[in-house]
């Protein structure tokens, strides 16, 4: 490739991530969580452009999923994942005209051939799954070779000091657990941002972690 082509390459995939917000602006202009979330620095961390695969594991309704797959493009794929009803999800899809794979995850396992995704998103699920080391694990295999796992979870605060179980039943979980998960499961951690997300108004904070299988 010559070196105007690869330049040409860089400022679209750059231009490509400087519209990722605008996009969910755009996207949901109602919804004051999407539009705080810093979805465009996500979709940076992941390492995605057109024609990408990434699943979107704990996907929930879509919304996150949708992102991506306009993101992808239809040369891409996206795989939503989660374990409880996708109707909700399949609905949103169909009504923004993008095609996105539902699967039925189960709740260790969230069920991606191997060498299949080049990034896997995480949103406020991971304190969610009771059964993290084998997920993990079936995520690791999943991801190909320099793959991308990209996990945003909501901070604990009055529970910091107590148990993993008392924090996951306030759907919080500290950042240091999800390191120490990480690294047991073969993964390198590439980042860390502990305030990724801060909202004092709400008393609410998330932070990002990105990591690579060793």
């Amino acid at each position: 490739m010559s070196l105007i082509a690869v330049l040409a390459l860089v400022a679209s995939l750059g231009a490509q991530e400087l519209d990722v917000q605008k996009l969910v602006e755009e996207l949901y202009p109602k919804n004051d969580r999407m539009k705080k979330m810093r979805v465009g620095e996500m979709v940076r961390e992941l390492g995605i452009h057109a024609g990408s695969r990434v699943a979107d594991v704990g996907c929930g309704t879509g919304e996150f999923s949708l992102v991506l797959a306009k993101v992808v493009g239809p040369t891409g794929k996206v795989t939503c994942v989660d374990v409880d009803s996708l109707g909700e999800a399949r609905r949103h899809f169909r009504k923004n005209g993008v095609k996105v794979t539902t699967v039925k995850g189960a709740d260790d396992d969230p069920k991606l051939a191997p060498a299949s995704v080049d990034a896997v998103l995480m949103v406020n699920a991971y304190h969610e799954m009771e059964m993290f080391e084998p997920m993990l694990r079936h995520i690791r295999e999943a991801l190909k070779p320099q793959g991308r796992l990209v996990i945003c979870d909501n901070t604990p605060h009055r529970t910091a000091a107590r148990p993993r179980d008392s924090q996951t039943k306030n759907h919080v979980i500290a950042e240091a657990l999800v390191v120490a998960d990480l690294e047991s499961a073969g993964f390198r951690i590439l980042r860390r941002d502990s305030g990724f997300v801060d909202d004092p108004d709400s008393e609410s904070q998330h932070w990002l972690i990105v990591a690579t299988p060793r």
